[in-house]
Order: C-alpha cells, then sequence, then structure tokens
C-alpha cells in the first residue's frame, strides 16, 4: 500500500484540501497545507456549538461539489472508460465536460 495518496510537496501553502472523514491522516502528511475536515463526535460525547457550525459550514461547501460531480456524470463522456491512445485525450474529455456543466448551469 502506497504512504501517500498524492506526493508530497505536491500542495502549495496557498490552497485549501476540503476532505471528508475518509482521508484522515492527510494532516500530518501535508503539514504546509490547509485541511478542512469535519469534526466526528466523539464517543459518548456531544460536539460543541462550535464545532456544529463549523461541520454544517464544511458540508455545505461538499455538497456543491458533491452536485458539480454529479453534473459532469450525467453527460456520461466523464464516467465511460476512455480507450484512447492520446495522454491528452483525458484532459479533453474533462474540460468539456465541466465547460458543458457551466453553460447548463448559466442556462438556468
Amino acid at each position: 500500500m502506497f504512504k501517500y495518496l498524492f506526493p508530497p510537496g505536491l500542495f502549495p501553502k496557498s490552497i485549501t484540501l476540503w476532505r471528508d472523514l475518509g482521508f484522515k491522516g492527510v494532516e500530518s502528511d501535508y503539514p504546509a497545507t490547509t485541511v478542512m475536515m469535519p469534526k466526528k463526535k466523539p464517543k459518548g460525547g456531544e460536539l460543541t456549538d462550535d464545532e456544529k457550525a463549523r461541520n454544517k459550514a464544511i458540508s455545505g461547501f461538499r455538497v456543491l461539489v458533491e452536485h458539480a460531480i454529479g453534473g459532469l456524470k450525467r453527460f456520461g463522456m466523464a464516467t465511460e472508460k476512455c480507450r484512447n491512445k492520446n495522454d491528452k485525450f483525458n484532459d479533453q474529455v474533462m474540460t468539456i465536460s465541466c465547460g458543458l456543466w457551466n453553460y447548463h448551469l448559466k442556462r438556468c
């Protein structure tokens, strides 16, 4: 198993990683980056009001991201297996899918 999901030093200090609880340990692997992850309720305890508000803000942002990913999948290009020989084609597929989804959002 790989130690790192991404190679060290990949993320610059200026970005924020929005993660869910499935990516525990990212803070220790990438100490230079800001990681926004919800806080889990302690066993037999409760979260404070500040922690609940922070979790709500994080989940609100993540819902927007999940909806955008779902919108890209509607077009099918981004979800189907591409059997191509050109490495740049995958990037073009994602660029076209993102452009179509953004066009759809502006038309609504």
